[in-house]
């Protein structure tokens, strides 16, 4: 297993036993190196003692060949078509071990299944390697500097195409066409595959006008000239598995004085959240910096319970998914060499819109690094 940090084995009392697919699970394909999406076991065991993998016979080559762990099992050497939880018992009970823990995602079934058969199951609420993955090593941050490129590539793209837009009327026009988010998205999404990407968390952002203030709106139906645009791309590597995540608000046209205000606030909120982040600064203080300046211009914002205005966390970290430990919000995680972490405060009013600046930055020891290079102007 990959280690990243000064964590060890050593406060782990039981075997840790996941049972999952990798193609979603996160610990699971960082545990393993192992891609299906197909569930298999996984056993992480205390101190030094190897770990183990068992999948099935299917499987067992690939798996040989791919995964970092070196113990590969097939579960045919138990038994012919095995319910999972007497697959288990089998692997257990021939290692010798009468307790685990599992992680909080664990099968409920398979958990009271084992216990029937005398093994103590004990659920933990963070498996290390959840804890592990906070911290970035160099070849994670230079499979997110790749993606990231990757994502500004087609935010350049997307920006292009709504310059190029003419217009009729209040709408967008292209190649004699009312231009929607579906068009603008699938412009996207093709795009990100010809860059050897897919799409962590569903499909990227193009919400215009006032449903853009819903912050996860994903964008429908026509875009408007002089309305304020949200596009929010979130791509994940398709061989490396890694994510970024970068947002931009734009308008074409000319934007209303209250949007040129919102830009302009969201923009010194982030500017002002970035100076913060270092190793050591906890993740309250630059969240709440943010709220700080926009309850200042009058905003609301939800440390104080509003239902308008700031409705979310300052940020979160980034890597084998697109939202991951840290969050960037009331909590007292101190930010750590290595973290990669999103910056992006918007503000989401439902009689203007919404405006959005998210930037992905790499924690370091007196600073960060901002890994999106990518410019920030409202108007194309």
């Amino acid at each position: 297993m990959t280690r990243n940090n000064t964590l060890t084995r050593k406060a782990m009392t039981k075997p840790l036993l996941i049972v999952s697919e990798s193609m979603r699970n996160a610990d699971m394909y960082y545990a393993t190196h192992f891609l299906a999406a197909d569930p298999f076991i996984y056993l992480c065991f205390p101190h030094d003692r190897k770990d183990m993998l068992i999948v099935s016979q299917m499987e067992y080559e690939r798996a040989r060949k791919e995964s970092i762990v070196k113990e590969i099992r097939s579960s045919l050497d138990y038994g012919y078509d095995l319910k999972m939880e007497e697959l288990i018992s089998k692997i257990l009970q021939e290692e010798g071990i009468n307790a685990i823990e599992v992680p909080g995602y664990f099968p409920l079934y398979t958990a009271e299944e084992l216990r029937k058969r005398g093994i103590e199951v004990v659920p933990v609420e963070e498996v290390i390697m959840t804890k592990e993955r906070e911290i970035k090593n160099e070849q994670e941050i230079s499979y997110m500097r790749k993606v990231q490129r990757a994502c500004e590539k087609v935010m350049a793209l997307a920006l292009t195409i709504l310059k190029r837009s003419t217009v009729n009327g209040n709408f967008l026009m292209e190649k004699g066409e009312i231009l929607t988010s579906e068009r603008v998205k699938g412009y996207i999404e093709h795009a990100l595959i010809d860059a050897g990407c897919t799409f962590d968390g569903g499909e990227p952002i193009v919400a215009c006008g006032k449903r853009a203030a819903d912050p996860h709106f994903s964008g429908s139906g026509p875009l408007f000239v002089n309305e304020p645009i949200i596009i929010d791309i979130f791509p994940r590597l398709r061989v490396e598995r890694y994510c970024a995540d970068m947002t931009r608000t734009v308008v074409r046209g000319e934007p209303a004085k209250e949007v040129k205000e919102m830009y302009e606030t969201v923009l010194d909120a982030q500017s002002a959240a970035l100076a913060l982040v270092k190793e050591g600064v906890p993740c309250k203080e630059v969240h709440n910096r943010v709220c700080d300046i926009f309850e200042d211009r009058g905003y609301e914002t939800i440390r104080k319970g509003g239902k308008k205005g700031f409705l979310h966390s300052t940020g979160h970290g980034v890597g084998l998914n697109v939202h991951e430990n840290p969050k960037v919000g009331e909590n007292e995680y101190m930010l750590r060499k290595g973290n990669v972490i999103t910056i992006e405060p918007g503000l989401y009013e439902p009689e203007v819109g919404g405006v959005r600046l998210e930037d992905m930055v790499l924690v370091l020891k007196n600073g960060c690094e901002n890994l999106t290079t990518f410019e920030k102007r409202i108007v194309v």
